[in-house]
């Protein structure tokens, strides 16, 4: 009687495994955007809202979420990057709990491309952030498909990722011989000589135009990593692998187990 209710139970929780397993994967899309808009910029996607769309039309069932932060300019500028990286890391990690095996595309846009970037390659940056870790977790970090970054102020002359003509630093400018060596491969960071917040520039519509003037450039460059395989960050090295990491079939076995290994030692 006792090996009959072992093996019932055992069964039964297999088969409530499978059920998460399930409606896990089914409300989870494979792809989601996050977006994080530019200073003074209302709640949303703000000018980040292009490059959003692009990639969430061009990949069916993709879902997108706006970095919720401040956003504020003058002297909560610093305050509202701090919170800014926080939200980054918060976010994100929050959703690749509940879904680590979907992919993760991250669009920043002037401030919002500034806390996207101290997230994932650490600072320090001046008084928002005292650290040089990353902020993201490790699932984030294996999952994160793409990065792009328009008008970034931590644009420094000589990144691997640069896109665009600007020479110049931004205001919030990274030292020179910043590597980001974990990302730099999925990162793409757009910053033309006009724009005066990523440059030294005196064209707020250059700063603007992004969108406009790579959006799809971004999106081809999106759409490559997510073609490509996965890939598995640690201790700052990445390391390619053929398909996403964790087992539904693994999670089921665990649920059996744990239940048949209770009851015997009851």
């Amino acid at each position: 009687m006792k090996s009959t209710l072992i093996i019932f139970l055992g069964t039964i929780a297999t088969a409530f495994g499978a059920g998460v397993d399930k409606a896990r994967g089914q409300s989870c899309p494979k792809i989601h955007i996050f977006g994080a808009r530019e200073t003074t910029a209302p709640p949303g996607f703000g000018s980040a809202l292009t490059v959003v769309n692009l990639v969430q039309q061009a990949n069916d069932g993709a879902t997108s979420e706006s970095i919720v932060y401040p956003a504020a300019g003058g002297n909560m500028y610093a305050a509202s990057v701090t919170a800014g990286v926080a939200a980054v890391a918060n976010q994100t990690n929050m959703f690749n709990q509940m879904c680590p095996e979907s992919r993760i595309v991250m669009v920043g846009y002037s401030q919002g491309a500034q806390i996207v970037d101290d997230a994932f390659c650490g600072g320090p940056d001046g008084s928002s952030l005292n650290t040089t870790e990353a902020s993201v977790s490790s699932g984030v970090s294996n999952m994160v498909a793409a990065i792009i970054l328009m008008g970034n102020p931590r644009h420094v002359d000589g990144l691997p990722f640069n896109v665009g003509n600007a020479t110049a630093s931004g205001f919030a400018a990274r030292p020179v011989g910043f590597q980001c060596p974990a990302f730099e491969d999925i990162i793409q960071a757009y910053c033309d000589a006009e724009d005066p917040f990523c440059a030294k520039g005196n064209s707020s519509a250059t700063h603007q135009g992004y969108g406009i003037e790579y959006g799809q450039e971004a999106l081809e460059f999106v759409q490559s990593k997510l073609e490509g395989s996965s890939r598995i960050v640690s201790n700052g090295t990445v390391v390619p692998v053929s398909g996403a990491s964790g087992s539904s079939l693994n999670v089921k076995h665990a649920w059996g187990l744990l239940v048949f290994g209770i009851l015997v030692f009851v």
